[in-house]
C-alpha cells in the first residue's frame, strides 16, 4: 500500500534538499558542432526553420535532442531546434496554445489526448524506463521504509512500486512511504543526504550513486512504459507535414548515431553534462539499453501504457489508439532512411 506522508518526514526532506543541491547542468555548446555524414540533405541546401520543442529538463532521457542539436543533425534537415525547458504539464499547455510546436513528453501528451486534447504522439524515443531503485549503503529490500520519487503516479513512482514488488514488498500491510521530490536530481539529493532509505534514480544519478557506494536494489529496464519522444497537435500534422518529417528525420538519425558510437557519446556526456568518465560510461550503458532507435512502439507496450493511463484517470470508455498516436509520418521517414523493421 503506498501513500504520501508530508509530516515531519517531508519537512526534513525539504530542508535537506534545500541545503544540499546536486550540480546543475550547463546548456550545450553548439558553436563548433561537427556535421554528421548521412544521406540526408545538407543544411546549406535549404533555409533553417526555427522549431520550438519543450523538454522537462536537460537529462539523458532527452539526449537524442541535445546530442542531435550539437551534432548538427537537425540543421542538416533544415531544423533550427530550440529546446525549451518546461515542466511537462506546462509544456503540453504551451503546445495546445500554439506557443511551441512540439513536446518531448509523450506520456503527458497521451494523457491529455485521453481527456480530449487534439494531440498525437508521433515518435517514442524510449519505451522502457531507465529507472533503478538505489538504496543506502548496506540497505536490503526488506528494510526499506522510505523511498524518494519525483512524483506520485509518475513513471518514477510506478517503477519504484514494480521493483519493490520484485523484492517481495508492496503488500496490503506493507508500510512504505513514498516521498515526492519533484525531480530525479532532488531524489538523488534526498538519498545522499540520508533523508530516505532508497530513491528511484535514472542516469547519470544512478551511476553517481553506485560509484559512491550506494546499492542497486533493482532495475526497471524491462517494464513497458513511455519515456521521451515527440508529441504535437493534430493541426500541425495537417498543416506542416514537411516540418514534422524533418524533425522526425533528425531525431531518428540522432537515435541511430547514439547507439553506434559509444566512445564519442561517453566523451560527449563528460563534456556537456560535466560527468566523470566512470559516471559517463555507466550512464551511457543504461541509456543504450533503453533507447528505441526506430522511434516506434509495439502494440502490447502501447496498449499496456494506455490501460495504465486510463486507470489513473478513471476513464472506462474505449478510446481508439488513433486518437492518441499517429505514426504515419514516422513510418514514411523510416522508409526514407531505409531503417530495417
Amino acid at each position: 500500500m503506498w501513500r504520501s506522508r508530508w509530516g515531519l518526514a517531508a519537512g526534513l526532506l525539504l530542508a535537506l534538499l534545500s541545503a544540499c543541491q546536486p550540480p546543475s547542468d550547463r546548456g550545450p555548446d553548439t558553436s563548433a558542432a561537427p556535421a554528421a555524414a548521412s544521406g540526408a540533405t545538407a543544411a546549406g541546401a535549404r533555409p533553417l526553420e526555427p522549431v520550438k520543442v519543450t523538454v522537462p529538463t536537460k537529462s539523458l532521457t532527452f539526449l537524442p535532442f541535445y546530442f542531435g542539436q550539437d551534432k548538427g543533425l537537425f540543421r542538416e534537415e533544415g531544423v533550427d531546434l530550440d529546446l525549451i525547458q518546461m515542466r511537462p504539464p506546462l509544456g503540453i499547455a504551451a503546445l495546445e496554445a500554439g506557443d511551441v510546436a512540439y513536446s518531448a513528453a509523450p506520456g503527458v501528451g497521451m494523457r491529455a489526448a485521453l481527456q480530449g486534447a487534439a494531440l498525437r504522439v508521433i515518435l517514442f524515443a524510449q519505451t522502457r524506463p531507465s529507472f533503478s531503485l538505489i538504496g543506502q549503503p548496506g540497505m536490503v529490500g526488506e528494510k526499506v521504509q522510505t523511498v524518494a520519487v519525483s512524483g506520485l503516479r509518475s513513471t518514477a513512482h510506478y517503477a519504484a512500486l514494480a521493483v519493490m514488488r520484485r523484492l517481495g514488498r508492496g503488500g496490503p500491510q506493507d508500510e512504505v512511504t513514498y516521498l515526492t521530490t519533484n525531480e530525479t536530481a532532488q531524489s538523488y539529493t534526498a538519498l545522499t543526504a540520508g533523508a530516505v532509505d532508497a530513491a528511484i534514480l535514472s542516469p547519470p544519478y544512478t551511476a553517481m550513486a553506485l560509484l559512491a557506494g550506494y546499492v542497486n536494489l533493482g532495475d526497471a529496464f524491462d517494464l513497458p512504459d513511455i519515456q521521451g519522444g515527440l508529441v504535437t497537435t493534430v493541426r500541425r500534422l495537417q498543416t506542416e507535414p514537411a516540418q514534422v518529417k524533418a524533425l522526425l528525420r533528425g531525431t531518428l538519425r540522432s537515435l541511430d548515431y547514439l547507439v553506434r558510437h559509444d566512445e564519442e557519446l561517453i566523451d560527449y556526456l563528460q563534456r556537456e553534462f560535466h560527468l566523470a568518465r566512470e559516471v559517463a560510461a555507466g550512464s551511457y550503458a543504461i541509456v543504450r539499453q533503453v533507447l528505441n532507435p526506430r522511434g516506434d512502439i509495439d502494440a502490447a507496450t502501447l496498449q499496456a501504457a494506455v490501460a495504465q493511463m486510463k486507470e489513473d484517470a478513471g476513464i472506462t470508455d474505449d478510446v481508439p489508439l488513433e486518437q492518441l498516436v499517429d505514426l504515419a509520418p514516422l513510418r514514411a521517414v523510416q522508409a526514407e532512411l531505409n531503417l530495417e523493421p
